[in-house]
């Protein structure tokens, strides 16, 4: 039974009624109302605003679809270290060829969890250009059937995988870097935070630090609190991690409320659903990597707690500009 808990698309949308258009600063909208109802709390106790650090907030974000555009680094290095796994399949594409393929693996990007099955989507994508609804549809079927089909282990996939992209980090690192394409406005907003920000992502700690610090100008050491990273499966190790911020003695002290932003909607519904994680807000991020019939879901559920007595609506944040690179990653 799901109560006293919110989950929200940061665009407003309704059940019949989807565009691919997005707009931008939703967390700073986000952030600016939190900090006026800090003030009005204020108030209510002291009859003035108070412009400090206010208490009562707590953000985890997921890095990569919420904060970063890393579409363009998954696939460029899948497709470069496909060609070098399977030459002959891949052979010398030409420019047409070589293109399609990219827009392929920009639509399949919403059902990608690890980084290893980009490589998978790369053969499969290239071999048949019209599995891409399939992928879509029921990639955590297709893929352990193809790895099977190829009679290849997936730990071997994600060795060669992982020191490939590891390389190119360690020798092309401003190359590797510019593939990043972090949201416009997150930086001054995260910069010009007054609350405790974490990073929760699935991704390898020490490939979003060089990120965090070439995209925010951050120099987080090794040991920081504030990152939690290779959180796979996705799911169970993002709940485990919520109930670990949550225990914090800040946040405890504080009765903070935690606002959780994800892009993966079987992740979103997964801490919504999550009895222990009452005190976090859930938001799915459409900006990004994530599919029309995935939104609609998100509706689906939401009117469908609604019904039975649980306080979930949509929220009213709104962007302020379209965003460039939104819409090629929304599929109808």
């Amino acid at each position: 039974m799901i109560c006293n808990k919110q989950i929200s698309t940061v665009q407003a949308v309704c059940k019949h009624s989807f565009t691919p258009v997005k707009r931008l600063h939703v967390l700073r909208r986000l952030v600016r109302e939190c900090s006026q109802q800090a003030n009005r709390r204020c108030r209510r106790y002291s009859g003035t605003p108070v412009q400090t650090k206010a208490a009562g907030d707590v953000f985890a974000l997921d890095f990569d679809g919420v904060m970063v555009d890393s579409e363009p680094e998954i696939s460029s290095s899948a497709v470069a270290a496909a060609a070098e796994y399977w030459p002959e399949q891949f052979g010398s594409l030409d420019q047409a060829t070589h293109d399609q393929l990219r827009q392929n693996m920009r639509q399949v990007r919403p059902v990608l969890v690890n980084g290893v099955e980009a490589l998978v989507m790369a053969r499969m994508v290239l071999e048949d250009p019209g599995c891409v609804d399939t992928i879509i549809q029921d990639w955590q079927c297709v893929l352990p059937a193809t790895l099977n089909k190829w009679k290849i282990e997936q730990k071997d996939l994600q060795i060669f995988f992982e020191d490939f992209r590891n390389n190119l980090l360690q020798n092309k690192e401003d190359e590797w870097v510019k593939r990043h394409v972090m949201y416009p406005g997150l930086e001054e907003t995260l910069k010009a935070c007054k609350y405790p920000w974490y990073i929760v992502t699935s991704r390898a700690k020490h490939r979003t630090l060089k990120l965090v610090d070439a995209m925010l100008d951050m120099q987080w050491p090794e040991d920081t609190p504030r990152l939690y990273c290779k959180l796979l499966p996705p799911n169970q190790r993002k709940i485990e991690t919520l109930q670990e911020i949550l225990d914090k003695p800040m946040v405890k002290e504080q009765n903070a409320t935690i606002h959780f932003v994800d892009d993966r909607y079987e992740t979103v519904k997964a801490v919504a659903g999550e009895p222990s994680l009452s005190k976090v807000r859930v938001y799915m991020a459409d900006w990004f990597v994530t599919t029309h019939s995935a939104l609609e879901e998100a509706c689906n559920v939401v009117s469908e707690w609604s019904q039975h007595g649980a306080q979930s609506t949509f929220s009213e944040l709104r962007y302020d500009t379209v965003h460039p690179h939104s819409t090629p990653y929304s599929r109808r």
